[in-house]
């Protein structure tokens, strides 16, 4: 009997399940030649089944579980939703826990993806994939800082424009940007005359006395959003009224898990009203594993920015390659220039560190480009990177030390900046349209300085905050876009009802005009013939999925595998 029979019959129920990550479910081998004539090709680096039954595990991590079968190994289960929930599922994240408890060392909930977090070897690991409900099991993989070496003062708010905005009254003020970093520090650029840093959450190794031991997010705060008071003005930020919020993710040596970054997205997420978060800045990266579709990291980034916050990620300091989450085609990702020094634009060069190139399934990366190179912010005395580069310390006119650094986390930071100045002028704009007014209004650079950069490696261009801060309504710059299948899944409660139209109505010979919201297995292949764009997405019922209802004070956050490396090998000048 045929599929279409088998609608036409009442079941109206695909019988296509695709698992997590494009696994076939129990179906049999008939299915597979339904699929190889009509699905797309899957994205590259798939993760591959365990015993070739159970869910997925990522490649990755099935090379270090052959070559330390016995070693634990950071990992992040991910379950399978069993019918439509209720969006963000606090019950299948403890579920996720319970096994790893079982099968393993557990550590945190992951409720924003459905999972949980923790310590499993080669034999653990396999056996958690073959239990029923488990979706998918990824590397906890490590995420780095992008920063490091390089001097000179602030030109960099001239090369984007801010003065001209600052001259009109704009600084940014009312504007809250979530650092998700090594910490905050209270450097009076941020806390005085007036406290601007609101709040401070951790889910990096316990505080040692320091509220950044790394040195590195504080110098990304005060590049966004310092007001130079001990400099008396020398050496200022992009936005020095923003507010911030301190969301510590990184350890002092500037690393961390996919997991601590979910954990402070969540936060940043549950505390947007309260503090006012209107952007989330991300200076740090991991490799990607795979396409976005994929990548827990990215599912959290995209569930931020639909929620409302604009998420800025660096682009990272390996060119030919994107690291996640700024592979994700929501987020805006940054990649660096280097401005000379010099408020001009005409000698501005493209950063020969910086991240390019366009990740599997996503968009051409990064969208745009911002100063990087030689970036001077506040200095966090006796923090790691103070006693890693000693030579780095810059002394204002009045004898007060900075501190500067070169990486796309620098750039990724000006840019936040920018954004926190357009908001302030422009508080209407949802994060498709600060991407939109942005990549909309960038500028030429580099007219003077030999051969013009390639356009594969700065995006849409440099970015232009006093064009942006005037400019009118823009087109939305997040169409055609698939949102990662965790997204998908997280959404649907806010989107069920909706008029469905489909990319290819007799997909898989399947006549999906037919099914209706009640009558479809939510798999990915559905997911991936929905025609995202035609969602009428300034209606969805979010009341529907439960953001605001975790615990945070009950976690535990000392028993987290935190590898003790050094903050970064690389020496960019």
């Amino acid at each position: 009997m045929t599929n279409t029979a088998r609608i036409i019959q009442g079941s109206m129920r695909p019988l296509l399940r695709l698992g997590r990550f494009g696994r076939l479910g129990r179906l049999g081998a008939t299915l597979l030649l339904v699929l190889a004539a009509s699905a797309a090709p899957l994205q590259a680096a798939r993760p591959v089944a365990a015993a070739g039954l159970g869910a997925p595990i990522d490649p990755l991590l099935v090379q270090k579980m052959t070559q330390s079968p016995t070693a634990r190994l950071p990992v992040i289960v991910e379950m399978q939703h069993g019918a439509p929930l209720l969006g963000i599922d606090t019950q299948l994240a403890q579920q996720a826990l319970g096994l790893l408890q079982l099968h393993g060392l557990a550590q945190t909930a992951l409720p924003l993806v459905d999972g949980a977090a923790g310590l499993a070897n080669a034999a653990e690991i396999t056996a958690l994939s073959l239990l029923p409900g488990v979706a998918a099991i990824a590397e906890d993989a490590e995420v780095h800082a992008h920063a490091d070496a390089s001097v000179l003062g602030t030109a960099y708010p001239l090369a984007v424009e801010a003065d001209r905005v600052w001259a009109a009254g704009g600084t940014g003020a009312g504007v809250t940007v979530a650092v998700l970093d090594s910490g905050i520090a209270a450097d009076p650029d941020l806390v005085q005359p007036t406290n601007r840093i609101l709040a401070r959450a951790n889910f990096a190794d316990p505080l040692n006395g320091s509220d950044d031991p790394g040195g590195h997010g504080t110098h990304v705060a005060g590049t966004i959003a310092g007001n130079g008071l001990r400099s008396a003005g020398e050496f200022v930020g992009v936005a020095p009224g923003a507010n911030l919020v301190d969301v510590r993710v990184l350890d002092g040596n500037g690393n961390g898990r996919l997991s601590s970054v979910i954990l402070g997205i969540q936060w940043a997420l549950d505390h947007r009203l309260q503090y006012h978060i209107r952007v989330l800045n991300l200076s740090l990266g991991a490799p990607a594993r795979s396409s976005y579709l994929l990548d827990p990291l990215a599912a959290a980034a995209e569930l931020a920015w639909l929620r409302g916050l604009v998420v800025v990620a660096a682009a990272g300091n390996t060119p030919g390659t994107v690291d996640s989450p700024g592979t994700d085609p929501y987020v805006i990702t940054v990649g660096a220039t280097d401005d000379r020094g010099t408020p001009t634009v005409g000698d501005d060069l493209a950063g020969w560190f910086s991240g390019w190139g366009t990740p599997a399934g996503s968009t051409p990366k990064p969208d745009l480009v911002a100063p990087g190179r030689k970036i001077v912010s506040i200095r966090t005395p006796g923090s790691t990177l103070d006693r890693l580069l000693p030579d780095h310390v810059v002394t204002a006119t009045n004898g007060a030390s900075y501190f500067r650094l070169t990486g796309t986390s620098m750039a990724t930071a000006v840019v936040s900046g920018a954004i926190a100045l357009l908001l302030e002028r422009q508080p209407g704009l949802g994060p498709d349209q600060v991407k939109a007014v942005l990549m909309g209004t960038t500028r030429p650079f580099g007219q003077s300085a030999g051969s013009p950069p390639a356009p594969a490696t700065i995006g849409a261009g440099l970015v232009d905050i006093a064009s942006a801060a005037s400019s009118g309504p823009r087109p939305r710059a997040t169409t055609g876009l698939r949102p990662a299948d965790v997204t998908a899944s997280t959404l649907y409660p806010a989107l069920y009802g909706q008029p469905l139209h489909w990319k290819n109505p007799l997909l898989g010979g399947l006549l999906w005009d037919l099914l209706g919201w009640s009558t479809l297995d939510w798999t990915n292949l559905a997911w991936d013939n929905l025609a995202w764009d035609n969602l009428a997405w300034d209606n969805l019922a979010w009341d529907n999925l439960a953001w605001d209802n975790l615990a945070w004070d009950g976690s535990r956050w000392n028993n987290l595998a935190w590898d003790n490396l050094a903050w970064d090998s690389q020496r960019l000048d």
